[in-house]
């Protein structure tokens, strides 16, 4: 009899546990300026950048094709209030996480930078993505979400 008590206790932890567990849905993006060019990072679960692109990140060219194409509407860049153009640069992968690489050369005299990063607020209702400034020593950073994307800086 204490062994079945036992087996069912198990068994209901088990349900109770997958039931109120909750997804975290987040990313980090670094931007750094460096001799005058700005380098992005973007950090993801793996598992919800693929469901994003549409590709396995296993498949490297498939995926840094579709997460070129994917980020170019989702993730730009202003600096003093005009356009710049972000160069996808590649990928990096492991088990858990997957990193995005940009740049953006011939960029010199910031004083504001704005980025819109809606990247996985389309999949992901509760996504948030923290990007995080680097520019001449100092470091300021905002927490874009759905429906507030954006965020503009100034040094």
């Amino acid at each position: 009899m204490k062994y079945l008590q036992l087996v069912l206790t198990i068994l209901m932890m088990g349900i109770f546990s997958q039931s109120f567990s909750q997804d975290f849905h987040a990313s980090t993006t670094k931007v750094e300026y460096e001799a005058g060019s700005l380098k992005l990072t973007a950090k993801f679960f793996t598992e919800d950048l693929e469901k994003a692109v549409g590709a396995s990140a296993a498949s490297k060219s498939d995926f840094d094709n579709k997460a070129r194409s994917y980020s170019s509407s989702r993730l730009t860049l202003k600096v003093n209030g005009s356009l710049i153009g972000l160069t996808y640069v590649g990928s990096q992968t492991t088990d858990k996480s997957t990193r995005l690489y940009f740049k953006a050369d011939n960029v010199a005299g910031i004083n504001d930078i704005e980025i819109k990063n809606a990247m996985l607020t389309e999949i992901f209702a509760d996504q948030q993505n923290l990007v995080t400034f680097d520019v001449n020593g100092v470091r300021k950073s905002f927490t874009a979400k759905k429906g507030d994307e954006s965020g503009k800086v100034t040094f």
